[in-house]
């Protein structure tokens, strides 16, 4: 209809309605695609909240797990050990194993195959993906501790405990206090990436933007050690 009369005006020379009949034609497609935009930017942020709670939800469930199951299980279980092995006995090594799969589920992976790296500034980006790399390292390292506790301990556990001792029954033997500090080392990584979970968390929910990474450190790490070390902003993109 619009374009009839725009027609008709042209022939007529009707230079007002010609005019006035192209901005209404203008002014109907800018506020077309202004409408458009304005749905793909609505879509857009409720996805993004979507997958920060998911994300969220994900990080908050690490922290109890590590703080309330395996933090928690690996300190009283190495209390009581040493309490025993303090008192002369030649208590079996403990050992901590995980109920159902020994490693996390892949959330971030999950979420990349979502492509979702428009959605976060640089910092956030490379924090979420060092996080779970990190994740899954230490998962790694799980994986080779509690093999070792499978073949090498849980065989001989019912069966008499000087197995696990020199001869003189005062010492463990060297392969399995390596494994007892193969745990306590576990330990202090499973703590680390608590933190370092929180951190993220605060970060996610807070919609700020940061120049820096959170720190990935916890108190038992010795001073100096290059885990102590905060990560460098300069070469965040």
């Amino acid at each position: 209809m619009i374009l009839r009369h725009l027609t008709d005006a042209l022939r007529k020379q009707d230079w007002f309605t010609v005019v006035l009949e192209t901005l209404i034609v203008v002014l109907g497609v800018f506020l077309g695609l202004q409408v458009n935009n304005w749905n793909e930017a609505r879509a857009a942020e409720s996805r993004r909240a979507e997958i920060i709670r998911a994300l969220a939800t994900d990080l908050r469930d690490a922290i109890y797990v590590q703080e309330q199951l395996q933090v928690c299980v690996i300190d009283t279980g190495l209390t009581v050990w040493h309490a025993a092995y303090e008192r002369g006995e030649q208590p079996v090594p403990f050992y901590f194993r995980i109920d159902g799969s020994d490693k996390p589920p892949l959330t971030w992976t999950v979420l990349q195959q979502m492509d979702i790296a428009g959605l976060f500034d640089p910092v956030m980006l490379f924090d979420l993906n060092f996080y779970y790399s990190e994740l899954d390292g230490v998962g790694e390292k799980y994986v080779r501790y509690v093999t070792f506790v499978e073949t090498e301990i849980l065989p001989y556990e019912k069966s008499d405990s000087m197995h696990f001792y020199t001869p003189d029954g005062k010492s463990l033997r060297p392969t399995y206090q390596a494994n007892m500090e193969r745990l306590r080392e576990y330990r202090g990584e499973v703590r680390r990436l608590s933190s370092w979970s929180a951190c993220l968390t605060e970060r996610l929910e807070s919609g700020k933007e940061f120049s820096a990474s959170c720190l990935r450190t916890d108190q038992s790490i010795p001073e100096g050690s290059l885990l102590n070390q905060p990560l460098n902003p300069e070469i965040i993109p």
